[in-house]
């Protein structure tokens, strides 16, 4: 019998968890692990119909740690694998592999997080420790990774809510020389998020995009978007239930007769 690598037993044995946790996901309390997941499917319309899975994730947590992984060229990637410690009220501290702290772009890989199809920038996830304080409508997020060279980022923001409109402003730091502004808005009808980088590098780079949903739409929503590239971003799409939704996005840097694509996402 052939031995098997170290690298496959762990990706074998991480699929068995999630099979077995999808048929004991009634059963969080008595486990005390919670079991989350998502599938997408992309279906292009042009000379041949394809169907493509960008994205396949499944999320195991319990009391004070996360991990979550997907499903990469038939490859299970670990995507965090974290540990948090609440020191006081409002304070923690959280250890392992985690998202930095950088402005809006975490988590937007995840199409349940994603009201579009696209995502405005790459996230970075790294190993190390980070701090969390979140006071008085004021929060703070640092990050240190260490290694060779120092690996560290923060995010300082502040939470307001007037009118029936929450509203958020950060500025994220990091040993890249970078800084970045974001402000985030949302309410019943409408969700806005804005980036634009300070750093010279960047040279005035930013990314705004927003979602409408009509209280008549019977959970349609609409797009749209602008970059400093002066790409246009619209589209539409459908919320069919709180688990499940359909949308499809065009872009003004399309060539006449570019095929279709519609992106299909469940969540459970």
């Amino acid at each position: 019998m052939k031995n098997l690598s170290m690298k496959t037993l762990i990706t074998y044995s991480i699929l068995v968890l999630g099979l077995f946790g999808i048929v004991r996901a009634d059963e969080t309390t008595t486990t005390g692990v919670s079991v989350s997941g998502e599938f997408s499917t992309d279906i292009t319309f042009g000379d041949a119909t394809t169907f493509v899975s960008p994205y396949t994730g499944m999320t195991f947590s319990g009391d004070g740690w996360v991990v979550s992984t997907n499903l990469s060229d038939d490859m299970v990637v670990v995507e965090e694998a974290k540990y948090s410690w609440s020191v006081v009220d409002g304070v923690t501290l959280t250890f392992g592999s985690q998202a930095e702290p950088f402005g809006l772009a975490w988590g937007l890989h995840r199409p349940s997080n994603n009201w579009f199809v696209s995502s405005p920038r790459d996230h970075s996830v790294s190993n190390g420790v980070g701090v969390d304080i979140d006071k008085w409508g004021f929060g703070t997020s640092l990050f240190y990774g260490g290694g060779e060279e120092d690996n560290w980022g923060a995010r300082f923001s502040y939470g307001l809510s007037l009118f029936g409109i929450d509203s958020n402003v950060g500025l994220s730091l990091n040993s890249n020389e970078a800084q970045l502004l974001d402000v985030s808005t949302s309410s019943g009808m409408f969700e806005t998020s804005f980036e634009y980088d300070l750093s010279e590098e960047a040279d005035g780079a930013y990314w705004l995009r927003g979602v409408v949903t009509p209280p008549f739409g019977q959970g349609a929503y609409l797009l749209v978007g602008y970059n400093s590239d002066e790409e246009v971003l619209y589209g539409v799409g459908y919320k069919c239930s709180d688990k499940m939704k359909v949308v499809t996005e065009f872009s003004s840097e399309d060539e006449d007769g570019k095929d279709i694509l519609i992106r299909a996402s469940y969540s459970f």
